[in-house]
Formats: C-alpha cells, structure tokens, sequence
C-alpha cells in the first residue's frame, strides 16, 4: 500500500494511507489529506491512481506544487521517495511497506525502514528540535533540565506522570496508527537516552511482522546499518519483556550481527500481547549511550507501557472493525432497498387469473429472482431464477439478470428462444464460476394453457382438482451459463378453472431440520392446502409447512414462491 509521509513542516513522520482512487491535498476539511497552512489552497493538489502508481495534479493553487523541486505543470507521474512541496510543508511518497517474516529473520537494514516505514520516523535534525517537541510536554519542562545529560536523569514520579499523560493520550486515540505513533512518541520522552525505537505489529493474511512505526532521536544512523532481529524474536518466543544492559558482553545475543553492527550500547524489547493470549507484535528500544544504559526499573516501567500501548492498539483495532462493520450494514441496507426495487412491489392482473408470491433473502441480499413481465402482445410472463451462492455477488447478478431477462422477452415471440438467447448473452458476458436456473410461465390473454420453459430449475408443481405433480420431462434444460448450445424448448399445459401452479427455488425444498434432513419435493407434493384453495393460500401453507420443518434452524438459503390460478 503506498504511503505520504510528512518530512517536513506540518507533523513530522505522520503518513498518510493512499487507499482512495482520488487523494485531495489542501488546507480544505474536505481533503483526504490535510495540510495546515495559511498559503496552501483550499483544494491545492490531486493525486490520481493510475494502475499501481499515481500522478500528481496541481489543482490552479495560488504558490504552486513541486515535485523534487521542479514545479508541477498540469500533471507529473510520482516515483518511489519522491518528494512533494507544497508550500512549507514536504512530503515523500513511499510505494509500500517494510516486512519482516514472522521468525524475524535477520538482516533488514535500517535504511530500509527510513524508505519504507509505515508508522512515520519522525527523525529529529536538531536538538532545537528535540526541544520543541519536549516542551510540548508538561512532564517534559517539569524536569527542568538544561543539558541533555540532566535530562537522562529522570526521577520515577516524572516517568509515572509521563505514564499518566500517555494513558490520556491514549483515552482519545481511535486510529491504530496515531495509538503507535503516539505510543513511541511517549517512549522517548519517558526513556531520553532511547536512539531508535520500532513497533512491529503481526500481519494475520501472510503472518508476518510489519514494521509499522518507527522513530529515531538524530537520524545518525548510517545506511548499511542493521536492525537486531535476534531480540525481538527473543521476546517473542519467549512472550517476556528483554533487557539487555550491555549488548556488548550479553551472551544471550553474542551471535546477533546486526545488533553489533548497529553499536547497541543497551537495549529493551517486549512482545505486545493481545487479551486473548499470544503475541501480535513488538517494540524495541535501542540506546548507544555509555552513560546511561536501560536498567531493570526502566524495563519494568516499559513492559507497563507495552501492555498499555497492546490494549490500546487492540481497542482501536477494534474500533476500526465496529466502523467497518456499519458502514457494510449501511451499504448492505442501501443494496437491499435497491434489490427489492428490481422485483414487483404488487400483484399483477390479468383476466381469469390470479396471482400471490413471497420473497425473502438469507442473508440481506439474494440470489433468488422473480418478475412479472407483461410483453407488448398482451401477454404476461411469470419468471422465478436462481443465482447460484448468496449475498452481494448473487444480487449483482440477480440485477444484470433482470434487465436481461425482459429484453429478450420482448424481443423473442417463443419463450423457449428468449431462453436460448438469453443463455447465449449470459455466456457472452463470462458468469466465472457461477450459473442460473430460471423457469419462465407465459400466459395468453383467452387461452386456457401454462406455455413453460426451464432452464435447470426445479420443476413447477401444479394442483389440479384431482391431483398434485409437478412438471417436468425432456423439455427441461440445463441452467443458463453452463453450456453454450442449448437449444430451450417450450412446454404447452391445458388447464381447467381451479388449476393452480407453484414456481419455487431451493430455499424451500432444502430446508434443513435439526436432524439434518431436508424438506424436500415429496414434502412440498403433500403441502396442498384443504378445499378451493386461493393462491395466497397456497403460499402461506408452503411458507408455515416449510418454517415449521426447519424449526430452530437458522435460515441458510433465500426463499422465493410465486404461486398463479386459472379462476376462468
């Protein structure tokens, strides 16, 4: 995923996911990336996705945007750490993240983490800087050191009011990456003598660590540097906090190359354990001064802020979820309106019949389909399909069926060759892995017959005054989008007054039990109602027969019944 982070002006090391097809820059609310400058316009630049890269837009601003220090004229393509000025404020564009394999294999280079860092190194130049970003603090200046070696000499009530302002801190951090960001920056503030800090967080898809922020004191670190790899697996496998007070004489990491190379003096590490046990990352603390090292009362004070900083991570991981999770349900409760507006709100008329139905998805969106169609000639179509799978990815389907359905119905006087051409459409279009069974019932204004054609789906059962069966035979095809040389054929039915016929999907007859059988044909064959019977009568007995089967068992398919009667 690539990233925008601020090296300069504004916050220091704060990034910027680009996730978004569009990324606005500018001092507007609005801007998907906020930038607070008086000089900067409102809206001042675009960042447009194009592939796997992005171009950079000036949108007319009053001072310009620069990228590597060449103004942008109309629009300029954007490269792995280039740099973007607007104004007083600069930033690099970073094309991805660094990773390290969850066994935190040795040899990731400190230079990578300056190019690729996820959570913002906010590298200190000056220690007019470093100042600055103390007297931000109220425990910072409450030390009242005027050199950097009193500053080392933190007495443990300022440590403890410095945990106090993180627990604060964090109280009102929602974003995970603000919770890390934050998380280091109080580490350097309660432990001054820290050089570089890294928190590492587990990825759950390819379960390895991420680095996911990462801060430095002067950014002195030279290029070929190495961060140690043997400690934070350490702590890890050991899912304890590590001090090391001397990494030159410690036996434990004698073999740690990169720990040499990066002239650790001392050195802390503590696994970030989550609530239900186990370890889904790390930070590290790392010092070269001779001075000052880490002793085990510092370790105590940051295995406590590392079980803060998890906690708190956690909270805003799930607060993320919680997010996600409504706008899916407000996404899903706007699909739902529209699916239901493809399928009848009302019952249709026509002369000697009469019609019910009933429709209702497992989940918020279906696959199930059902339409009236009344065709220029007079006629009227009654079709039910079935989208193989549920949920959003049957529903899409389900709509470009819909359309599709009444065009070829228009289009084709034998509804056996609207069914063929249709099929030819859908195969056209590619379905990937999925097909559709549709049964189409044509009826004819003064003619006493059910005309059917059947594209794989489950057979109409027809209730007559004397018997119960359903209709099937040779006519039948195979689904729509299985094979691309069928040829559907169209079955006429004579019927007399009082002929009923129930089209259905495989919601109803594959309703499951607490035994684990399921409702089945033979079921449905019997679930005839007493009497002359309506169709509205019909469905409800289908629909009470079907629930009363499946007792405490959970819905698991959609459930549509169309049900129509020749009255004469």
């Amino acid at each position: 995923m690539p990233y925008l982070r601020v090296v300069q002006g504004g916050r220091p090391g704060e990034l910027h996911d680009l996730t978004d097809e569009r990324i606005v820059l500018g001092r507007h609310p609005s801007c998907e990336v906020v930038l607070d400058n008086a000089a900067i316009s409102r809206q001042h630049a675009r960042l447009i996705r194009q592939g796997q890269k992005f171009i950079l837009e000036d949108l007319g601003s009053r001072n310009g945007t620069f990228v590597n220090g060449k103004a942008v004229s109309g629009s300029s393509p954007i490269s792995n750490r280039d740099r973007i000025r607007i104004c007083d404020i600069v930033l690099e564009y970073l094309d991805d993240l660094p990773v390290i394999d969850a066994t935190v294999a040795e040899g990731l280079r400190y230079h990578d983490l300056q190019r690729l860092e996820p959570g913002g190194l906010a590298t200190i130049e000056h220690e007019s800087d470093f100042q600055d970003l103390e007297s931000s603090s109220s425990i910072i200046t409450s030390l009242n050191a005027s050199t950097i070696g009193n500053r080392f000499d933190v007495r443990p009530e300022v440590k403890l009011r410095a945990i106090v302002e993180m627990t604060s801190q964090f109280s009102g951090a929602v974003d995970v990456k603000e919770v890390m960001n934050k998380t280091l920056e109080c580490l350097f503030r309660i432990f001054p003598q820290s050089q570089m800090g890294l928190l590492l967080l587990r990825n759950p898809k390819s379960d390895q660590l991420e680095v996911r922020a990462a801060r430095s004191r002067h950014g002195e670190e030279s290029t070929n540097q190495k961060t140690s790899s043997t400690i934070i697996r350490r702590a890890l496998e050991t899912d304890a906090a590590i001090l090391s007070e001397d990494m030159g004489d410690d036996t434990r990491f004698r073999d740690s190359e990169s720990a040499s190379q990066l002239e650790i003096r001392s050195l802390m590490c503590s696994p970030l354990s989550g609530g239900e046990g186990g370890s889904f990352g790390a930070i590290q603390l790392t010092s070269k001064d001779l001075k000052n090292p880490f002793n085990q009362d510092d370790l105590d004070l940051f295995a406590s802020v590392a079980a803060q900083a998890a906690l708190a991570i956690e909270n805003a991981h799930l607060n993320a979820e919680v997010i996600s999770r409504r706008e899916m349900e407000r996404d899903l409760e706007v699909a739902t309106q529209i699916q239901l507006g493809f399928l009848p709100n009302r019952k249709p008329s026509f002369l000697g019949f009469e019609f019910s139905h009933f429709y209702q998805a497992a989940q918020q969106v279906g696959g199930d389909y059902f339409d009236y169609v009344r065709l220029p000639d007079g006629r009227l179509a009654i079709v039910v399909g079935d989208v193989s799978g549920k949920g959003v990815p049957a529903a899409l389907l389900m709509a470009r069926l819909c359309s599709a359905v009444r065009y070829h119905l228009v289009a084709q006087k034998d509804v056996g060759q609207a069914m063929t051409e249709l099929n030819r459409e859908l195969l056209s279009n590619s379905l990937g892995f999925r097909f559709i069974t549709l049964v189409m019932v044509i009826l004819e204004p003064g003619k006493k017959s059910f005309v059917i054609a059947n594209a794989g789906h489950l057979p109409p059962l027809m209730f007559t005054k004397d018997s119960s069966q359903y209709v099937e035979g040779s006519f039948s095809g195979l689904p729509l989008g299985v094979g691309g040389d069928c040829d559907y054929e169209a079955k006429t039915i004579d019927i007399s007054p009082g002929t009923s016929l129930l089209l259905y999907t495989d919601g109803i007859t594959e309703t499951e039990n607490d035994e684990g059988d399921l409702f089945g044909r033979e079921r449905l064959l019997k679930s005839r109602p007493n009497g002359n019977f309506s169709t509205e009568d019909l469905v409800n007995q289908t629909l009470q027969q079907t629930i009363e089967f499946g007792g405490d068992q959970p819905q698991r398919d959609d459930r549509c019944v169309v049900a129509i009667k020749y009255v004469g």
